[in-house]
This record gives C-alpha cells, sequence and structure tokens, in this order.
C-alpha cells in the first residue's frame, strides 16, 4: 500500500512538473514534444533499453518512423535515429519537454554557431561531468571562471612535435597490428575483435605520447584472456583496466572498492588498477619536477608539458634532493592534483573516440570495396616510394613488452623508418575524407548540451529572424548529426560517400614544360555550422588533430598492401555480405558515445595485394 502510494504521488509530481515546464516552453513561442520521462533520469537511462527491446517484439512490423512522437523522442539515441527530420518537421527551434525540464534543440546552423561561440553565456552543465573527477579536477568539471586556466594549460601538449610522434606510433603499431590479424584464420576476425584490436592500438599511442613510452602490440583476445589478472605495473596496462570499468570507478571511489575483505577479488583489482595509475602518474610528474629543475628535458610527454604549468601545493610530494623550491602562484598554473586529472581524461576520452570512429570507418571500407581501390591509388601514388608504413617487427621479442625511448631517439625513429609525417600527412587527402565522411554519419558524439546559467534571458536569433529570450537553467542542444544530414546542406545526404569531401582544383604543374596543367585534389571546406564532429567554438575538442593525425596513419598502412572483405556466409552473395555490414553499421545505440550494437556478427578478412 506504501509502495503504491509514493508511485502515485511520483506519477503526480511529474505530471504538475511537466505542465509547468510545458507553459514555460510556450512562453518561447516554438514548437513543443512532450515526453513522460526527462532524458537525464538515471532510472529511465537504465530502464529504457529493456522498453524498446520489448516494443521490438511486440510489435515488429511498425517501422519507427510510426511510433508516436513521445515515444521516438524519448529514445537516448534520438538524434542518429531522427537525424535531420525534427528540423524538417518543426522547423531551426524547437523543444523537448518533460518532467526534468525544457531542452530546447536547434538545426539552424548560424545559432549553432552563436551558441557555441557564446561560451559563456551558455555554459557547460559542469555538474553532469563530475563523475569524470576521479583524480582530480580537470578541464571538463571546473566551473566557467576557471575553464580558462585549465584549457590553456592542455592545449600545450598538443603541438606538431606531438603529432609527429603520434604519426610514427601509429603506423608502427598498425603493422604490427597487421601482422597479428595474419595469423587468423579465415573467418575468425569479427568486427568485435577488429574494435577490441583498435582500441588497444590507440591504448599503446596514447601510452607513448603521454608517459613516453613504446609497447609491443597486444591482441585483444589476449587481453580478454588475462582478465583482471592482468599487471597493473605499466601505465598502459593500469590505464586500460581503468577505462575498461570507467563506469564503476565513476560510481564507486577505488579507495571504497577494496575497503575490506568483503569487497569481490574482481572489484578490488580494479581498485588496484586505478591506485597504481595515480602512482605511476605521480611518479611521473615527480620525475619532470625534477628534470626541469636541473635544465633537462624530462620524459617530453602529455604530463611533462602539463608539468610546465605546474604549482607546487601540500599534496605533491617532492623529494628534497631534488632542490625544487616553491613557487609562488601564477596565472595558468595547475596543481598536481589538476595535472593528474586532466592526464586522465585526456586519455580516457582519446581511447574510445579514434578507435571506435576507426571501427566504422573499417566497417564502411568493408561494405564499399570500390572506395578501397580508391583510397590504395592515393596511398601508392603519395607514399609507396617515399616511405616504409611502420617498421620490420620480425625482431619483435613478445607481445606485450615495452621501452623508454627519449624524445629525439622516438623523433628519429618515426621520420626515418615511418616517412615524414609533415610532408604525408597533408597529401593523404583521401584518407581525410573517408575519416571525415564517417563522423558526418556516425560521430561519437551526437550533441553537446548547454545551459543558460546567467541571472537573466539569453537573446538568440534564428533563422527566419526569430528572436529568442532563452530564461535561465533552459537546456540548449545543437543538433550535431541534424546539420550534418540535413539535404539543404549535403547532396544525397544518408549515403556515406568520402568523395563528396575532395574538390579537384586546375594547377599548373611544376615538372611538366610549358606549365601544363593538371588537377590537384583538396579538402571541401564544408558550410559553416553544418560539421561539428568534435564540437566547434572555443571549447572544441582539443585533440581534434591528434585523432586525425592517428586515423589518417592507421588508414594509410592498412590500406598501402591490404584489402578488407566481408566474410561471406554459406549460400550468401558477397552483395548481400557487404548489405550486412552497413546494416551492421546503422544498428547502433549510444552509451556514452554512438557505437555498433553488434559488430561482432560481422566476418572480416584481411588479404595482401597480389595474393
Amino acid at each position: 500500500m506504501l509502495l503504491a502510494s509514493c508511485l502515485l504521488a511520483y506519477v503526480a509530481w511529474s505530471a504538475v512538473c511537466l505542465e509547468i515546464n510545458v507553459r514555460k516552453a510556450r512562453a518561447l513561442k516554438i514548437p513543443i514534444v512532450r515526453i513522460p520521462f526527462s532524458m537525464n533520469n538515471n532510472v529511465w537511462m537504465v530502464v529504457q533499453p529493456l522498453v524498446w527491446k520489448v516494443l521490438k517484439c511486440l510489435l515488429p512490423s511498425i517501422p519507427w518512423s510510426s511510433y508516436p512522437d513521445f515515444v521516438r523522442f524519448s529514445h537516448r539515441n534520438l538524434n542518429f535515429l531522427e537525424k535531420s527530420r525534427p528540423g524538417a518537421l518543426f522547423g531551426p527551434v524547437w523543444a523537448l519537454v518533460s518532467p526534468g525540464g525544457v531542452h530546447m534543440h536547434f538545426s539552424d546552423p548560424d545559432a549553432i554557431q552563436d551558441i557555441l561561440s557564446r561560451w559563456r553565456d551558455f555554459v557547460r552543465p559542469t555538474y553532469k561531468y563530475q563523475m569524470l573527477a576521479v583524480y582530480g579536477p580537470n578541464v571538463f568539471t571546473v566551473e566557467l571562471d576557471d575553464w580558462s586556466r585549465h584549457r590553456k594549460a592542455i592545449a600545450a601538449p598538443f603541438n606538431e612535435m606531438t603529432m609527429s610522434l603520434v604519426w610514427g606510433e601509429s603506423l608502427k603499431q598498425t603493422k604490427a597490428m597487421l601482422h597479428h590479424w595474419s595469423t587468423k584464420s579465415s573467418g575468425e576476425m569479427t568486427g568485435l575483435s577488429l574494435s577490441g584490436d583498435l582500441k588497444t592500438l590507440s591504448l599503446n599511442v596514447l601510452a607513448s605520447s603521454a608517459y613516453g613510452e613504446s609497447y609491443d602490440f597486444k591482441g585483444s583476445a589476449e587481453w580478454k584472456r588475462q582478465g583482471s589478472s592482468s599487471t597493473t605495473e605499466s601505465y598502459r596496462d593500469a590505464l586500460f583496466m581503468v577505462q575498461q570499468n570507467l563506469i564503476l570507478l565513476m560510481l564507486i571511489p577505488y579507495r571504497l572498492l577494496k575497503a575490506g575483505p568483503w569487497i569481490p577479488a574482481k572489484f578490488r583489482s580494479i581498485a588496484q588498477a586505478a591506485e597504481s595509475l595515480k602512482t605511476i602518474m605521480t611518479k611521473v610528474v615527480t620525475e619532470d619536477l625534477v628534470a626541469l629543475n636541473q635544465g633537462r628535458e624530462g620524459t617530453r610527454g602529455t604530463i611533462t608539458s602539463l608539468v610546465r604549468a605546474f604549482e607546487e601545493d601540500e599534496s605533491m610530494s617532492v623529494p628534497k634532493e631534488s632542490g625544487i623550491e616553491a613557487k609562488r602562484r601564477k596565472k595558468g598554473s595547475l596543481s598536481v592534483s589538476e595535472i593528474l586529472g586532466n592526464t586522465f581524461v585526456i586519455n580516457v576520452a582519446g581511447l574510445d573516440t579514434t578507435p571506435n570512429t576507426l571501427s566504422y570507418t573499417l566497417m564502411l571500407l568493408a561494405a564499399h570495396p570500390e572506395v578501397q581501390e580508391w583510397l590504395h591509388e592515393e596511398i601508392h601514388d603519395v607514399a609507396s616510394d617515399q616511405m616504409s608504413l611502420g617498421p620490420d617487427i620480425s625482431d619483435d621479442n613478445g607481445e606485450g613488452t615495452h621501452r623508454p625511448l627519449q624524445h629525439n631517439e622516438k623523433k628519429k625513429e618515426s621520420v626515418a623508418r615511418c616517412g615524414d609525417y609533415s610532408v604525408l600527412y597533408s597529401r593523404l587527402n583521401r584518407c581525410q575524407a573517408v575519416m571525415l565522411e564517417t563522423l558526418r554519419l556516425y560521430p561519437p558524439i551526437t550533441g553537446v548540451p548547454k545551459v543558460v546559467m546567467t541571472q537573466g534571458p539569453q537573446t538568440l536569433r534564428v533563422e527566419g529572424g526569430q528572436v529568442l529570450a532563452i530564461p535561465p537553467g533552459v537546456e540548449v542542444f545543437p543538433m550535431f548529426t541534424g546539420v550534418q544530414t540535413d539535404p539543404r546542406y549535403w547532396d544525397d545526404p544518408d549515403a556515406w560517400k568520402p568523395s563528396r569531401w575532395i574538390v579537384k582544383k586546375q594547377q599548373p604543374r611544376q615538372h611538366d614544360v610549358g606549365g601544363e596543367r593538371g588537377e590537384k585534389e583538396t579538402l571541401l571546406s564544408p558550410r559553416k555550422g553544418t560539421f561539428y564532429p568534435w564540437s566547434g567554438g572555443p571549447q572544441y575538442c582539443i585533440g581534434k588533430k591528434f585523432s586525425q593525425v592517428e586515423i589518417v596513419a592507421v588508414l594509410a598502412c592498412l590500406f598501402h598492401s591490404h584489402r578488407l572483405h566481408v566474410t561471406t556466409r554459406p549460400g550468401e552473395t558477397g552483395e548481400q555480405a557487404r548489405q550486412r555490414a552497413r546494416d551492421c553499421a546503422d544498428d547502433v545505440n549510444y552509451d556514452f558515445l554512438l557505437k555498433m550494437n553488434h559488430p561482432e556478427r560481422v566476418g572480416l578478412e584481411w588479404v595482401r595485394r597480389g595474393d
């Protein structure tokens, strides 16, 4: 009886809140869609996957578009499923209204640009990101007044010198991954194992750039066999285990996961990994502080760059013999906890987004062999006679080992054995086009919420000249996937066509006598406000160039001498197999990132060209 009364009271209270928010939205004079649950409701986030499975089982013949608005717009994967349709139906701005609030959605490119550029008026809701403060405050969790200090500090590592190291390490890891794949029998590799191996590749690249150590490639199957028994003495291994259990660590402080003997052994292993990662990062910070104080370079990784913005605080234990004197607080300085916090989120952010994009890219390339040939044509012309795509790995002494590399050694190795990043990256336009087209249709993040936090309303002009006065507390949501698939700005917007990104321009051929003209391929610059795979405005993703360089290097190495095929099933034609891969790419769910639901259902096979 008590439970029923509580449930009835909750329903009544939700109905009252919904009506209040509907009236608030109507005052804005924009179209509204009511939904019964807030998108931020934790219970609904947990329950809704089961709801969609039940609906699919009970009503299998009803297409998604036939469901009523309040059902479709309650789905957490709303932006990918609906794409540009809400904008065509409701106009450039409309509101999703729930008991939890008013959520304004924008599909007007100019309005989206305005929202992202006015980052002090339309603020990132930091309360949604506080769980990322596992090791300390960081650029995602600090308040508005402190954001610029963190942003300036973490921007320092993402320079061209770092990009050159990323290029070389990515090529090295990709060739090792290809060697690992060559040992698999036909049909043994699936989209799932490919995704796992790509995550290992990105993990090794991140560890190299952040910590200054180069690791040998270890396949996802080996990671799985080791499970929680994997050692966490190295930066790479500790980071891997922490990332694999990130949700648990964000919900429960790792200190509590080893608070007593009654805690399951698996949880204690996770806590040990989290503690090891902090110990390793703190050790690097201490060593770099000593090195920099003595005029030496340090590891020259991401951590070193953040250490340069260090301010001594009480949480840092620095050896007395180091001779480091306490520093005065200066503009742009970071505390040790902030160095650890930012190092952690930089690595975690890159460890899922880049391999996730590569997984989609390779699945789509397997489904489109003609695009593989188009891609190979460029790689052959640009790279074949200029570089060896990755070092010889025949002398590897076992998977999973690592050795420290000094900065100058790493740079020489990457240039001498993997080609010159500064020359090759900018010339691989088709590789970039494949990446950009994948991100247009399958962005890891389909939108970035902002909220009006000021005392008074914020005005915003939208398409058609309407001026909105948005009151405090209202969430604004730029629909990135909506504008990236809007037929007003993209021809055949739902089709994956990397060639749309290539623009051919006439230019004189310098090596031809008489100035004979030829075609030069350059990348398309899309209309402003219609392409946001790394967000936009001052708060765009700081790792943008890092991910671009890694993805292009991986594609160049993979398709330089190999083709990727979809393994056909008995009685299945090649086209049917490729359609299965395309369907797999479109069968997605949004769980922190946009991910394929069942990549394991698609078998893949690498074939060396000429075989």
